[in-house]
């Protein structure tokens, strides 16, 4: 994935920052990780409670998600029985009801993550939108990248391809 403006703080090979955030879409984040708030930890480091090869952590904002939320999870069926898991984080979005609505409308399958005020990707740095962090089951981010919504399945998928377990 190409990025054509500045970058986020963090680097590949830098440890990915933590973070909990609760789920938009609660059922899928109770089939991801068995609560309704999501963290990174959960993914990755020493002792993960569900294991990931690889996590894919997309920042995004809702005026362009649709077609984003539905290649994740193109990509998340596609990867399902390989270790690698995928969440959505959705910045900015404040209107609570319309943006459950709006999620539970998709019918994604992996976890939705409201970060309303942006905190999340402001520690991130991220000041552009869609921006992607694959992180690896160490817990190092392995790819950084944004791209556009027409190539975002085909970029994420030669990037998390490689990271699979065989």
């Amino acid at each position: 994935m190409a990025a054509s403006v500045p970058g986020p703080s963090l680097h590949v090979g830098d440890p990915a920052l933590l973070f909990a955030l609760p789920a938009i879409n609660e059922d899928a984040a109770l089939r991801a990780v068995a609560r309704p708030t999501v963290a990174l930890s959960d993914f990755t480091g020493v002792s993960p409670g569900f294991p990931a090869g690889a996590l894919v952590v997309h920042f995004m904002r809702r005026d362009a998600g649709e077609s984003q939320l539905q290649a994740l999870a193109r990509l998340d069926k596609k990867y399902a029985s390989k270790d690698v898991s995928f969440v959505a984080v959705l910045v900015g979005s404040t209107d609570v009801a319309g943006t459950s609505s709006w999620v539970q409308g998709q019918r994604v399958e992996y976890p939705v993550l409201d970060d309303a005020h942006g905190i999340v990707a402001g520690r991130y740095g991220i000041r552009t939108y869609p921006m992607t962090f694959v992180v690896g089951e160490s817990g190092d981010v392995v790819a950084i990248g944004q791209a556009a919504s027409s190539s975002l399945e085909a970029d994420l998928d030669a990037i998390v391809s490689p990271l699979v377990r065989k």
